[in-house]
């Protein structure tokens, strides 16, 4: 786990989202592995979001590859 605190992170811009949507989405419950609340204190986990960003790339890829694939396998 690679925890920065929210609050500090975001005074010094380096959340990758605003502020507002780490809140609204620890508040909806959203990513409960990526956002942590500790002694009251919202921490995001750097290496969480990094294993969801790579998995959306990947995931990205994989579709690209089907539709590339589908196109070409109809002309």
């Amino acid at each position: 786990m690679n925890l920065i605190e929210v609050k500090k992170a975001a005074d010094a811009g380096k959340l990758p989202k605003s502020i507002h949507t780490i809140y609204k989405w620890h508040h909806k419950k959203r990513y409960p592995a990526l956002i942590l609340k500790l002694v009251g204190k919202l921490f995001l986990d750097n290496d969480e979001w990094d294993r969801m960003a790579n998995q959306a790339r990947d995931n990205q890829v994989k579709e690209a590859k089907r539709i590339h694939s589908s196109v070409t396998d109809v002309a």
